[in-house]
């Protein structure tokens, strides 16, 4: 028998599919294992696959669906590393401390989102440990943006529902450093998850891993969540794709460069280029034109 099912985690060779509401242990086909030697991940977190069940109660994924969206970046040996596939929104998850805050990997981050047609959110967590005014001030350069902020704390729990609802019916993927609190997050979220977490490391101030491999939990009320392993470096894709989308995490830079001299200026060195005069005016904020400079490679 053939059905359709999600993948929600792997486990070395075997991939656990949701399938008819059971949690089905399955492997790949022979035909994808081919595969599997010219890809990072030829079945990811989020997969919608086929599966052809076995009477004692295992399955095997005979293909993978098209993907809507994918969450992915540069993997060894030029090689598309996928991390979760078919995802409405990146929930980017920094921290108030420990680690602080950075909004230069926030912004990398949304940078991975509009390239794989997912919806960027930014969430800062451990909102306790900081006053919210100088939170709020780190990430006023998102405000004029089309990107929702919310300020959460597992502690007190603030934001908790506003975050809540953001899930609800969506397909969501959790990402950031590690020692954030994303683990925390799907706790307080999803109780019956008992994600694993751990304390930040006290002589680095960096999350220890948490989270090993990408899970997907299915939330009350409809929708599902992906916790996946905590980044502590991001690297980009380096094409004109990856340029095309820095414009729209930066539409304040974007605007202004309709005014250069050169069609194709990069804005770090040309003359005329109205990016620069911008800058030097106070129209662009300098920390925000130093990171479009370095998602675009320029």
């Amino acid at each position: 028998m053939t059905d359709k099912g999600i993948v929600i985690r792997n486990d070395g060779p075997r991939f656990w599919v949701e399938w008819n509401g059971q949690e089905v242990p399955c492997t790949l086909r022979g035909k994808l294992k081919k595969e599997q030697l010219r890809v990072t991940s030829v079945v990811v977190v989020g997969d919608e696959v086929t599966v052809q069940m076995s009477p004692d109660g295992t399955g095997v994924v005979e293909s993978v669906l098209p993907r809507r969206s994918e969450l992915a970046r540069p993997g060894f040996h030029g090689y598309v590393h996928v991390m979760a596939a078919n995802v409405d929104r990146l929930l980017i998850v920094g921290s108030a401390a420990m680690p602080r805050f950075k909004l230069h990997l926030a912004e990398r981050f949304m940078t991975i989102a509009r390239r794989g047609r997912i919806q960027p959110v930014v969430i800062i967590n451990k909102c306790d440990l900081e006053h919210e005014a100088t939170i709020r001030s780190w990430v006023a350069p998102l405000m004029g943006t089309d990107v929702p902020v919310v300020l959460t704390s597992t502690m007190d729990g603030r934001g908790v529902e506003e975050l809540r609802a953001l899930l609800q019916n969506k397909t969501s993927v959790l990402a950031g450093q590690s020692g954030v609190g994303k683990s925390s997050l799907v706790n307080a979220l999803y109780p019956d998850a008992m994600v694993r977490t751990n304390a930040v490391s006290g002589s680095t101030t960096k999350g220890r891993h948490t989270t090993t491999a990408s899970s997907l939990y299915a939330l009350p009320g409809g929708g599902y969540l992906v916790d996946t392993p905590g980044i502590r470096e991001l690297s980009l894709f380096e094409d004109e794709e990856n340029e095309t989308v820095a414009a729209e995490v930066y539409p304040e830079i974007a605007s202004a460069a309709a005014g250069c001299k050169f069609r194709d200026c990069t804005h770090s060195h040309e003359p005329g280029c109205a990016v620069k005069s911008a800058v030097a005016r106070g129209e662009i904020r300098q920390d925000r034109y130093r990171n479009f400079l370095r998602v675009s490679g320029s």
